[in-house]
């Protein structure tokens, strides 16, 4: 029997509260479904209901993705950063095994100068450049589905099993949502504000107008219907072609966002529930109904799950865990890490920056997530992850022995994490064109 196309689709900053199939709805217009495509895709599939990113950000959470390492085994943590040449990754192992490995991406962290696209034969990233970067209003879900119908139709080769990625930016801020999905989540008292320049926008600050939030959420709804309407036509086109039966299609988000649960907006702001929780769902191949899986699963889980389903096996070290173990070990943890850097001016012109280390562990019920560094006020807070899954109660003064060994679990993966990387030559920095490298330097991401 030969072995199963693979199809590893990530959506850009979607909560899995506006997930259908997690029970999720619009908080402005519950009664309008946001991710029907999506939904009707989960009830063939194996939805994972306590999944993780390993970062809330996208070139980390890719990374570890594609290498099945936590961030300190890759060390790709920095806006600037490049995978070093000599990692392991998930497309050069099924490259090796005989698939074809094709990859379509819209954003600009995915573009090659990150290195994310080695072991690809093909990489489609021309959709992802920006235009209009301090507005972030690129609009790239109708590039990206000529583009996925391009390789399925004319370029796929029909001797080879083939790999094929496709990351789908647009849910990004701004929400800049086409008709009709601009109007879709939007109730009668939400007051429409101005959503250009999002993260640097002063309009957009927590205690914000109600009315103001409501407009934002519905337009963050209505960024995430429009993606899972084309979502819906790349699975139809994969039926159409004969591909659905014989493709595992495993679908994730790279993190998710915040609307000021933790008083931020965004994402790459830290590690608490709403940006590191993510959909995870996994269609097999002739999967015909679906099921849940409650094991605690983390974007390192990724490769090895892929790989098993490829019958390859890595002769290469790797953090994660297949999803495909029938008995996962109750015991496990999963980690996380931000290195949250953000550059700034003055109003005299002078620059400076923000820099923030958060580092996380779940093990069990248990969340311990910690801030450092000298431009930060130093925090760390234990959550109940089963009692308190927003994560607004901090035990961590009643619980100072469980804070202890979460964070002697974390030191231990760090130990690991630097041991694997120590082979490997530092990446360097990714060669920005000059217009990507302003595009970045207006976001905010790169020294000004």
């Amino acid at each position: 029997m030969p072995p199963p196309n693979l199809v590893l689709v990530t959506l850009e900053s979607l909560r899995t509260d506006h997930v259908g199939a997690y029970g999720g709805r619009a908080r402005t217009r519950p009664e309008v479904s946001i991710t029907p495509n999506l939904d009707a895709f989960a009830a063939e599939a194996v939805r994972f209901d306590d999944a993780h990113a390993v970062s809330s950000w996208t070139l980390t959470s890719h990374a570890s993705l594609f290498t099945g390492l936590y961030p300190n085994g890759h060390r790709a943590v920095r806006p600037l950063d490049r995978l070093s040449d000599s990692y392991p990754t998930l497309a050069k192992a099924l490259a090796a095994a005989g698939y074809q490995t094709a990859g379509v991406v819209s954003g600009p962290y995915l573009r090659r100068a990150h290195n994310l696209s080695q072991g690809f034969e093909l990489w489609d990233d021309e959709i992802s450049s920006l235009t209009d970067a301090l507005a972030h209003d690129d609009v790239t879900n109708p590039a990206m589905e000529k583009s996925l119908a391009r390789f399925v139709e004319s370029e796929r080769d029909p001797k080879r099993p083939f790999f094929l990625f496709a990351y789908f930016w647009d849910p990004h801020y701004d929400y800049l949502p086409p008709p009709p999905y601009d109007a879709m989540f939007a109730s009668p008292d939400a007051q429409p504000i101005d959503l250009s320049r999002f993260e640097t926008n002063p309009a957009i600050y927590a205690g914000m107008p109600p009315a103001q939030l409501a407009y934002i959420l519905s337009q963050y709804a209505g960024e995430i219907r429009a993606t899972d309407e084309y979502l819906g036509r790349f699975f139809a086109l994969l039926k159409q072609h004969g591909l659905w039966q014989n493709t595992a299609i495993l679908i994730t988000a790279d993190h998710g966002e915040e609307f000021f649960d933790h008083g931020e907006k965004g994402h790459k702001n830290n590690l608490y529930v709403e940006t590191i929780q993510v959909p995870l769902l996994l269609k097999l191949p002739k999967s015909a109904s679906g099921r849940v899986d409650r094991r605690l699963a983390s974007h390192v889980d990724v490769l090895p799950t892929l790989l098993e389903l490829a019958g390859v096996t890595p002769d290469f070290p790797y953090q994660g865990r297949s999803l495909l173990e029938p008995n996962p070990p109750p015991s496990r943890a999963i980690f996380f890490d931000l290195l949250s850097i953000w550059f700034y001016r003055r109003a005299d012109g002078s620059p400076f920056d923000v820099t923030q280390d958060w580092r996380g562990v779940r093990a069990g019920d248990w969340k311990l997530v910690w801030r450092e560094g000298e431009q930060s006020v130093p925090l760390r807070a234990l959550y109940d992850s089963v009692r308190d899954p927003a994560e607004r109660e901090d035990v961590s003064a009643a619980n100072e022995s469980r804070v202890r060994a979460l964070e002697a679990l974390y030191q231990a993966q760090r130990r690991e994490s630097e041991a694997i990387a120590a082979p490997h030559p530092a990446g360097g920095s990714a060669d920005l064109s000059p217009r990507e490298l302003e595009s970045l330097r207006a976001l905010g991401y790169v020294d000004p």
